[in-house]
């Protein structure tokens, strides 16, 4: 005769359904958080780029006393005075006295800069297609400013030159 042993091994079904609640409740938790990481990690791109920037404007202005607007990498430039858009295809501020500086962006990050009609100062703004903010800076002020969009919301440039970003809906970060 068999002896029948009633200790077999394995999980309960309460205990298989109390893990897959936990990983349940952990997910929840986990999923918003990383959504959060990654538009965070897309604003930074695009400040990161908007600082590349205006450093060249600042390389521009050290040579020729003049701001630029921003062009193609190709030196094709927009129409007279107008900040072209730009996207990954790089960025060049370009002053009316001929100088350059070229900055490569980050992917799906676009950019502009224009300047006053002097080419005393210059505005450039910078947006990452799937983050959350518009950035600015004016090389007369220091500092950065942000504006709250919506994600995915299309870029749009500030245009012409401006010292008063703060007037325009944006706050000093």
């Amino acid at each position: 005769m068999t002896n029948i042993s009633n200790k077999e091994k394995g999980f309960t079904l309460i205990e298989l359904m109390i893990v897959v609640a936990i990983i349940g409740i952990l997910a929840a938790i986990a999923i918003p958080q990383f959504s959060n990481y990654r538009t965070k990690a897309f604003n930074s791109a695009a400040v990161s780029d908007l600082h590349t920037a205006r450093l060249a404007e600042e390389a521009v202005f050290a040579d020729y006393q003049a701001y630029g607007s921003s062009v193609k990498t190709t030196n094709t430039a927009g129409a007279a005075g107008a900040g072209k858009t730009l996207t990954a295809n790089g960025f060049v501020a370009t002053s009316t006295k001929g100088q350059e500086a070229p900055v490569t962006l980050s992917n799906n990050v676009s950019l502009a800069a224009d300047t006053d009609g002097t080419e005393s100062y210059a505005t450039i703004t910078a947006q990452h297609a799937n983050g959350d903010k518009l950035y600015a800076a004016e090389t007369d002020q220091s500092g950065t400013y942000q504006k709250s969009v919506t994600s995915g919301t299309a870029f749009k440039a500030i245009g012409k030159a401006t010292v008063k970003l703060d007037a325009t809906g944006y706050t000093a970060m």
